[in-house]
């Protein structure tokens, strides 16, 4: 188990209290322990818990570690099951809209019996919320606007966090399966698409009811749907990710993998090369002239080399490799060093020292630790005095560890004005100066715009962080005009990040495209809090 299970616990605990009524003191307690919790315990924890990992940590009890052992040992904790069932499943839905928080969601659900994202709509459509004491028309629409986001984005899937589990069950497959061969992840995840709806499977496996053993023996799946047959079927991963399975003949593996594969727009790029060649169109069942051939051997005989699957998306990629100008894509391997770590200086979970040493393990040539600045009070934020208290720290460090160089910087916030809130004898000091925006996000584009392009021109910024604010799947891009801001990067020589963490995977492709053909230069960095983290490098590297 992860530390991040545990620590969710324990935050939700506390929103469920906040929802009920109950004291807030218990209520500030619980969220203190998730604080306390992510900053003693490790990235992992194994069963059987050891209490001695927070047997001397300040805040713990014995009855918290019983709630922390009995999670870890057995998946589950009684004390927050019985409470998660004390209120209408719904209600804690409404917590995953963008702008509402537990004591807006208690407010709804208390005053106004609002227990599903299905009630809040009729209650934004009767314009009900605006009854509420302090929760005029403006809230209102923020509040809608958030749920729009949230029922858009509902049944996507973040590629960063099902990747993991597909593989895993991939392998799990292959393992126990010698009679099936070729198994393979197909369709958007191949594809490493920043969401995904499902999986696609494709496996060459003569007999679908040894699929069906192996998978209620992964420990991965939670239901295997009633949809199979001979050539495949459905199920449904851990996390409620709906999973499709297309068992083959051998004969039709390349076909099935480059049909199921590529984007629609791919496909029909392809099936035009295909009628130009007098040959049948790629579909399925697969036609005669593909069986027995490779993907390769497929696209070579459309008089294409081979594409990989990340460029399969119909943007470009078939032309371009007519013409020998398909791109080498960039790898893991090539990665240097990350410009945007978080320590415990901050909201980090480890040192700087340990953060350093970890990516020095990597073969990482240097690491910028970039805590948030001031006006980040929820992670911490360095206030003066301690962000040069900081710089001496980290000068120490420097001189104790060797083979990787540490770089001093900061992830500063750009306040609505488009200043940044610290001051230049400050940011002058540093190595490296991330600006972002933390907060303020619903301003209309042309003064967010202006807001951005204020702090890319400042002389002492050196990269825009995260530059459209997306959380996928739960809260869209600020609006901003990215043309504009991309031509305002250019001009001042500026560096946009890549933030490899899987719920944001910002600047997203098509923006990173556009900045490269305007000569920006980027940097792929992982927002890292952890050491776990720093492995999310790869997901930046998709994107990019």
């Amino acid at each position: 188990m992860i530390r991040e299970e545990i620590t969710a616990m324990f935050d939700s605990i506390a929103d469920i209290l906040q929802i009920k009524g109950e004291d807030p003191g218990k209520v500030k307690m619980y969220h203190n322990l998730a604080i306390t919790i992510s900053y003693a315990l490790p990235d992992e924890i194994r069963s059987p818990f050891d209490y001695e990992l927070l047997s001397n940590v300040r805040g713990i009890g014995p009855a918290t570690l019983e709630k922390i052992a009995e999670l870890v040992n057995t998946g589950k904790c009684q004390y927050y099951e019985d409470l998660k069932a004390s209120i209408p499943a719904g209600v804690m839905e409404l917590l995953s809209i963008s702008g509402v928080g537990p004591s807006t969601a208690a407010r709804l659900y208390q005053v106004l019996n609002i227990d599903s994202l299905e009630a809040l709509q009729k209650a934004i459509d009767e314009q009900r919320l605006q009854g509420l004491k302090g929760m005029g028309k403006k809230t209102e629409e923020k509040i809608k606007l958030g749920l729009e986001a949230l029922l858009r984005h509902k049944k996507l899937r973040l590629m960063g966090y099902v990747l993991p589990d597909a593989l895993a069950l991939v392998d799990c497959l292959a393992s126990s399966l010698p009679a099936c061969r070729n198994i393979s992840i197909a369709g958007d995840l191949r594809r490493k698409t920043e969401t995904i709806r499902d999986i696609q499977i494709v496996a060459v496996c003569p007999d679908a009811s040894d699929i069906h053993a192996a998978l209620r023996n992964t420990g991965l799946i939670t239901n295997i749907h009633s949809d199979w047959t001979e050539s495949g079927g459905s199920a449904t991963l851990a996390g409620d990710v709906n999973m499709e399975f297309k068992l083959l003949d051998a004969k039709d593996f390349g076909a099935g993998m480059v049909y199921f594969t590529g984007s629609e727009s791919h496909i029909k790029e392809l099936n035009a090369r295909a009628n130009q060649a007098g040959l049948e169109p790629l579909s399925w069942p697969s036609p005669e002239w593909t069986k027995g051939r490779s993907e390769e051997e497929i696209y070579n005989s459309l008089e294409l080399p081979y594409i990989i699957p990340e460029l399969r998306e119909g943007t470009g990629e078939i032309s371009a490799s007519v013409s020998g100008k398909l791109p080498k894509l960039i790898e893991t391997a090539d990665i240097r060093g990350d410009l945007h770590i978080h320590s415990t200086w901050s909201d980090g979970h480890q040192t700087i020292q340990a953060m350093a040493e970890a990516a020095r393990n990597l073969g990482y040539e240097y690491i910028a630790f970039c805590d948030h600045s001031v006006s980040s009070k929820i992670a911490n934020g360095l206030d003066i005095e301690r962000i040069l208290n900081k710089m001496i720290e980290l000068r120490e460090i420097n001189e104790k560890v060797g083979g990787i160089e540490i770089l001093m910087g900061a992830e500063v916030d750009i306040l609505k004005n488009g200043d940044l809130d610290y001051p230049d004898e400050i940011l002058e000091k540093l190595d490296v100066v991330i600006a972002s925006i933390h907060s303020g996000f619903n301003m209309d584009e042309a003064s967010m715009t202006k807001r951005i392009i204020s702090a890319i021109e400042n002389r002492f910024v050196h990269i825009l962080g995260h530059p459209t604010g997306r959380l996928l799947a739960k809260r869209d891009p600020y609006l901003a005009n990215m043309d504009a801001v991309i031509e305002a990067a250019a001009e001042n020589k500026k560096v946009l990040e890549i933030n490899s963490y899987p719920d944001r995977l910002d600047l997203k492709d098509t923006h990173i495209r556009k900045a490269k053909e305007k000569g920006v230069k980027m940097v792929i960095n992982t927002d890292a809090h952890s050491i776990s983290d720093l492995n999310l490098i790869k997901y930046g590297v998709y994107t990019a």
